[in-house]
């Protein structure tokens, strides 16, 4: 039985899979998608070849690449994103890398507030279940599909990966908050014995994209310019600590971390209150995605009690526990 974890973000495209049974294999790709006429083209060669192709609404769509390398291209930051054609583009990017024909269970997730409904959660699914024709020569089919919220992955990442024992029996017997700040939101989920309390989970628009912004506006500040969200997103992404702006080399770590005492804060801060009102607090604190180090300090501080544990390679964390649950 062939089963994939897919996390289709806003930043990256993070796929686990494998035959269960066997090794996990993954595998992350940046998050730009959009018709192959976007592309630039090289000096006397036209069009490259370095790019995953699909096909969408009949037309050549390049996928799982670099957002700046697409001119004139937007993010999609809203709510509705898996019903876009961007969402469609890396899904089917994601079916490609799997080298497979069938996919047996695909498992993915949907922010907190949008997983509690369950019409949004079949409207996923159906979109993501059936025949997917993704070029012109080659069809996938995925039976069956499971959709969790989004940082529910990382609890059965932490469940199935090889921590202590004492961890593993407070996330069994104690409870969990799972912190994953993604590019457009922050979710929570809140775990009482490995099920979880909807009424202390939710959803906070204060995420990555909120914090490169106002570490944009801070350089902007100190050096008279500034270099773009998405240059600094790609350094991130990348593992790069640095930029240049006028030829001079700009440390991004001060500003990131300047910024997220504010961003991080704030989105922690209703969180914490969702949590009160519910009467609910932590003995364990999970943090998970791409932008867990950049809430570290803040769950710290208002979590000051309880464990708090960066994930591994917490990028992956999310489709990796995908894949454990399927």
């Amino acid at each position: 039985m062939f089963v994939m974890g897919l996390d289709v973000g806003y930043s990256n495209l993070k796929v686990s899979m494998g035959t269960k049974g066997e090794d996990i294999r993954t595998k992350i790709l940046p998050a730009g998608a959009g018709n192959i006429d976007l592309m630039p083209r090289s000096v006397g060669a036209g069009l490259g070849t370095d790019f995953l192709q699909v096909i969408i609404n009949d037309q050549k769509w390049a996928a799982g690449v670099e957002p700046d390398r697409l001119q004139g291209w937007e993010r999609e930051l809203h709510k509705d994103y898996k019903s876009t054609d961007v969402y469609r583009a890396l899904f089917y990017a994601a079916l490609l890398v799997s080298e497979q024909s069938v996919i047996d269970v695909l498992v993915t997730g949907l922010p907190v507030d949008q997983a509690m409904k369950d019409e949004q959660r079949q409207e996923l699914a159906s979109l993501l279940k059936g025949e997917h024709q993704i070029t012109p020569k080659r069809k996938v089919t995925v039976k069956d599909v499971i959709v969790v919220p989004q940082p529910a992955g990382a609890y059965m990442d932490v469940v199935n990966s090889a921590v202590d024992d004492d961890v593993l029996d407070v996330i069994h017997n104690g409870k969990t908050v799972v912190i994953d700040p993604g590019y457009y939101s922050v979710d929570w989920v809140a775990l009482v014995e490995g099920e979880i309390h909807y009424r202390s989970s939710g959803t906070s628009l204060k995420a990555m994209s909120r914090l490169i912004q106002v570490a944009n506006e801070l350089i902007h500040d100190d050096n008279g310019a500034a270099p773009g969200i998405d240059k600094i997103e790609k350094a991130i992404r990348t593992g790069k600590s640095y930029i240049y702006l006028f030829g001079q080399k700009i440390e991004l770590k001060e500003y990131m971390e300047n910024a997220s005492n504010t961003v991080s804060r704030e989105a922690l801060t209703s969180m914490k209150k969702t949590m009160r009102d519910d009467g609910m607090d932590a003995d364990v604190v999970l943090l998970a995605g791409g932008g867990a180090s950049s809430y570290m300090a803040a769950a710290k501080e208002l979590f000051s009690k309880s464990r708090i544990i960066e994930l591994e390679n917490s990028v992956l964390s999310n489709s990796r526990g995908f894949w454990y649950c399927g």
